[in-house]
């Protein structure tokens, strides 16, 4: 029997760096979110922020494609399909 030890992936195919930190809270209407935390010290803190705001970019482009068909979200969604959405009809 062959075992393989092998690192963790996220759905981006790349892992947390150890010097990002990740939790779990409750904002004020009750819903829960993720909350990193970066070590303002550690050596590699120019590749942590990167991390974080990338991962923060993606999530943010996951939920416009959810709520307006498009990751540029509403300006992008005026130019096209969703322009007469909540509109009267004359």
């Amino acid at each position: 029997m062959n075992v393989k030890v092998a690192r963790l992936k996220t759905k981006s195919g790349k892992s947390r760096p150890r010097s990002v930190g990740k939790a779990v809270a409750r904002d004020s209407s009750g819903r829960f979110m993720d909350i990193f935390t970066l070590d303002a010290n550690s050596p590699t803190f120019d590749d942590d922020l990167t991390f974080v705001y990338r991962s923060n970019v993606a999530k943010a482009r996951r939920e416009n494609v959810k709520l307006f068909g498009s990751p540029d979200g509403v300006s992008r969604a005026k130019s096209g399909r969703y322009l007469n959405v909540g509109r009267k009809k004359k």
